[in-house]
């Protein structure tokens, strides 16, 4: 579900790079999800329509956090924020943070203004 932030005249106001990208790489996770639980209780000929469905959601999932991981911070509250989200993704078992994600997650974090 995609969080809409407002200000308090309750006018909508464009949500950052970062964000868009957590949100993003959530609607991701929740396709590969629900696929997953189809193929489960799938079958075999609709199984065959749902796997390749599959790679290619999975594979989507993996581009988007991978672009989330490398996502400059422009801010420490963006940084707290990407640090929390991946916490979360590796705690949880929501999905598999390769080191590669964790390098670019780490690097995003140095170029943070003081």
């Amino acid at each position: 579900m995609a969080v809409e932030l407002a200000c308090s005249n309750e006018e909508a106001q464009e949500t950052d790079a970062v964000a868009d990208l957590i949100a993003a790489h959530r609607r991701a996770i929740s396709e590969v999800e629900c696929l997953g639980k189809r193929l489960m209780h799938a079958e075999e000929a609709e199984a065959e329509l749902i796997g390749p469905r599959l790679d290619a959601a999975m594979k989507n999932e993996t581009v988007i956090r991978r672009q989330a991981a490398m996502a400059p911070v422009a801010d420490f509250g963006e940084l707290k924020m990407k640090a929390a989200y991946f916490a979360r993704l590796m705690n949880n078992g929501w999905c598999d943070v390769d080191a590669g994600d964790l390098h670019e997650l780490l690097r995003s974090f140095l170029d943070l203004p003081v």
